[in-house]
């Protein structure tokens, strides 16, 4: 090989090797700072309050915010369950914390809504965004059983997912 084609061959190798430690660099700040985390969801105006509450709804009220293409957050709940009390009650504190109102909806009405598409145990809460649930808790999942025994774990999930 003549020393011109070995000169080729070296400036070559180091533009590619210049080029991938651009991309790699990249990839990692970008990684680092959330580039390619799925945006958060922007809770409206109209669900910030200076007294929070789980307001109770059906499922005709709930298929009118998802035809709306609404924003919001719904608590599926079910009485007597010792489980839904304990994560009403985080929810009821997250509620506090964040100055925001959610939506209540019982399981038997979530069971014969579209939102049982997603929903399929209770308790749970769904994160809806213009109309389309995009995250929800999952009570027979053992990803999400942090999420229903420890306050912090609950407040990191719906924090991950909301922008308040």
């Amino acid at each position: 090989m003549s020393a011109e084609k070995k000169k080729q061959m070296g400036v070559l190798g180091l533009i590619i090797c210049l080029l991938v430690t651009l991309i790699g660099s990249l990839l990692f700040v970008g990684a680092v700072s959330g580039w390619f985390d799925e945006p958060k969801v922007i809770i409206g105006e109209e669900y910030h309050t200076d007294a929070p509450e789980l307001k109770d709804i059906n499922k005709e009220e709930y298929q009118n915010l998802i035809d709306e293409r609404k924003t919001f957050v719904v608590f599926v709940d079910q009485n007597e369950c010792t489980t839904a009390d304990r994560l009403r009650g985080y929810m009821g504190d997250y509620m506090k914390e964040h100055g925001m109102m959610a939506y209540r909806m019982m399981f038997g009405e979530a069971k014969e809504s579209s939102l049982h598409e997603f929903v399929k145990y209770y308790p749970s809460v769904a994160i809806v965004d213009k109309g389309v649930v995009k995250y929800y808790l999952r009570a027979d999942s053992d990803e999400d059983v942090e999420m229903y025994n420890d306050y912090d774990a609950f407040k990191g999930w719906m924090d991950s997912h909301l922008q308040n």
